[in-house]
């Protein structure tokens, strides 16, 4: 024989704190794992929008970026000589040896200081990165002190111009 429906929502109504705390435990439990999900799905999406299937960076072992890691000249050479590295058009290994470090500018309207990552490149580096895009000026000379500066960069940190010298 089975038991009448009007007979369960009266149990429901009688146990008003076991069902209420069921109810929030089982919707915490849907939450915790929604949340998950969408984090997990946030990350792979952005790590495959951001990343590439053909650029790798070489980190000193035990670094967990490329500020804090240190690859010496004997190091980066042994590198340079593995055969999974990529070869251009004219036989050159398309390889960028470059030096990454911080550096303080002032941001514009707070006046804090804030730390901006600043990358030595080689004329290599373009052609590994090929969303660079120029957008005003002209390339930096190899081998001199000039500075190619992002477009955010110039948006969000004071004395940050096109041509300027320091």
């Amino acid at each position: 024989m089975a038991i009448p429906v009007s007979y369960n929502l009266r149990n429901l109504w009688t146990r008003r704190l076991t069902t209420i705390l069921t109810v929030g435990g089982m919707a915490l439990v849907v939450f915790v794992f929604a949340a998950i999900l969408m984090l997990a799905n946030g990350l792979r999406k952005t790590l495959v929008e951001t990343g590439s299937y053909d650029n790798v960076v070489v980190l000193r072992k035990g670094s967990s970026t490329e500020v804090v890691s240190g690859v010496s000249k004997e190091q980066a050479a042994v590198v340079e000589t593995q055969a999974e590295i990529a070869t251009g058009s004219q036989g050159q290994e398309l390889l960028s040896k470059e030096l990454v470090v911080l550096i303080n500018l002032i941001k514009k309207g707070s006046e804090t200081p804030s730390n901006v990552t600043v990358r030595g490149i080689d004329a290599r580096s373009l052609a590994l990165r090929p969303q660079v895009k120029l957008m005003e000026g002209r390339l930096p000379r190899w081998g001199s002190s000039e500075v190619m500066v992002g477009s955010s960069i110039v948006r969000k940190f004071k004395d940050i111009e096109l041509n300027r010298n320091l």
